[in-house]
């Protein structure tokens, strides 16, 4: 093979290399810019709740970009799973709604709950789904 084909082969070769791993990067980087990270879980996010004594259970989460959210998607489960049958709590919560707190007489000794929260912004964007789960001990 001729010094002028290797040459030619080469910088095909160079070429496609460095055009597939720009695309590969762009494509990349616009699928990741279509996900918000969900809100940062507080409380409750132990595995163990003691409501005795308590009229209602806080929920609290770090609220980030007041100018551009709507509001929160907060709901509660029964169990780990958050289908429909097993909710037993859904709010659309604004600024003037946080931190909601639920009644005590919500949750049953010894049963799991899990909640759920999505932040909805302003322009329609959601994020993704924040989880948490955590079983009431004593009421």
């Amino acid at each position: 093979m001729s010094k002028r084909k290797i040459i030619i082969y080469l910088a095909l070769f160079l070429f496609i290399s460095v055009f597939a791993r720009t695309s590969y990067c762009e494509t990349f980087l616009k699928e990741e810019s279509n996900t918000i990270p969900g809100p940062v879980l507080l409380s409750p996010t132990t595995k163990d709740i003691v409501l005795s004594g308590r009229d209602y259970l806080e929920f609290t989460w770090e609220r980030t970009s007041f100018t551009r959210t709507n509001y929160f998607d907060f709901r509660v489960y029964k169990g780990f799973s958050a289908t429909d049958n097993r909710q037993v709590f859904k709010q659309k919560c604004t600024w003037s709604d946080y931190p909601p707190r639920l009644p005590a007489s919500l949750f049953e000794e010894n049963q799991v709950y899990s909640w759920m929260l999505i932040q909805v912004f302003t322009d329609g964007k959601k994020s993704d789904k924040s989880f948490s789960s955590f079983k009431i001990i004593k009421k």
